[in-house]
């Protein structure tokens, strides 16, 4: 990874002129004699390799989180939709894209229109046959990899594959921050279920009244390295494999007789194997019934 973003940044180096190699223009000016020039207080961070001043870096298309607009990299002004705007400045919508080193395919609108049209497009495609129709052949060649075959090859070797991997890497970190928050509102959600609003003092309460590992795990829905963690961070040391305590012996025992006697619907799990022991059961249905081997059942009784 370090070698890709080593070269990611070497790459976006080559693209971009920095503003201090020529005289830095003011953030919407004009070369000397254009109309339309734009007052402002700061000059040009980035530019094209002609000398245009540009108000984001090349193959970066910079979205305000707070207004959810996008930033034109020609005047500075921000929109939520470039499609129509470029055309002001004597571009298309594909043109702007190379120019700017954007993905061919990147749709020149704020991730939130992004999502309102692509909701409505897949309502559309849901409750029309005829628009199913249409894109059968394309879904046809996504299916069998043409299109991403396609796709590789006609980026593998151009200034948007930059793009791409920025957006790649910026999907990946919302990704994970996704993750990371469920699974924290999940962790909450178990403790409250158990009356316990601190993951730290829970873990010592319970393990110090025997629980094991797996049943830590279970309750918490904690991984085993990640409740190894948690169990460090609350200063818990766990006993070494094979070593049970008193405490902890009589309430795993105590877990798998409430559990095979859930399974078998009694109250008195010695009662009931006695009795269906003596009308013949044989010890491997005994087991089979209550989810034990026989060994265990042979203790049992």
């Amino acid at each position: 990874m370090s070698k890709l973003l080593r070269a990611f940044d070497t790459a976006l180096a080559d693209m971009v002129v920095p503003a201090h190699a020529s005289k830095p223009r003011r953030i919407g000016a004009a070369p000397s004699g254009a109309r339309g020039a734009v007052p402002s207080t700061h000059a040009h961070l980035w530019a094209l390799a002609d000398g245009t001043g540009l108000h984001a870096p090349l193959g970066q298309l910079v979205e305000d989180p707070q207004t959810s607009r996008l930033c034109c990299h020609l005047c500075g002004r921000w929109f939520r939709s470039l499609g129509s705007h470029v055309r002001s400045h004597g571009y298309t919508a594909d043109g702007y894209r190379k120019t700017m080193s954007l993905l061919l395919t990147r749709p020149l609108v704020s991730a939130e229109l992004s999502t309102d049209i692509a909701r409505r497009q897949a309502r559309s495609y849901r409750d029309s046959a005829q628009v199913r129709e249409r894109f059968a052949d394309s879904q046809q060649r996504a299916r069998t990899g043409q299109l991403a075959w396609r796709a590789r090859v006609g980026n593998i070797n151009s200034r948007q594959r930059l793009e791409r991997i920025r957006t790649s890497r910026a999907q990946l970190e919302t990704g994970r921050s996704t993750q990371a928050r469920r699974r924290a509102d999940a962790l909450t959600a178990r403790l409250a279920a158990r009356d316990a609003g601190d993951l730290h003092a829970f873990l010592r309460r319970e393990y110090a009244a025997g629980a094991s590992l797996e049943s830590l795990a279970r309750a918490t829905g904690l991984g085993r390295a990640r409740l190894r963690e948690a169990l460090s961070a609350a200063g818990v040391m766990p006993r070494p494999t094979g070593h049970n305590t008193p405490t902890g012996k009589r309430s795993r025992a105590l877990t798998a007789d409430t559990a095979a006697a859930a399974a078998v619907g009694t109250d008195d799990l010695h009662r009931w194997l006695m009795d269906r022991y003596a009308e013949g059961w044989p010890l491997t249905r005994l087991a089979a019934a209550v989810g034990h081997s026989t060994h265990w059942v042979r203790w049992r009784l």
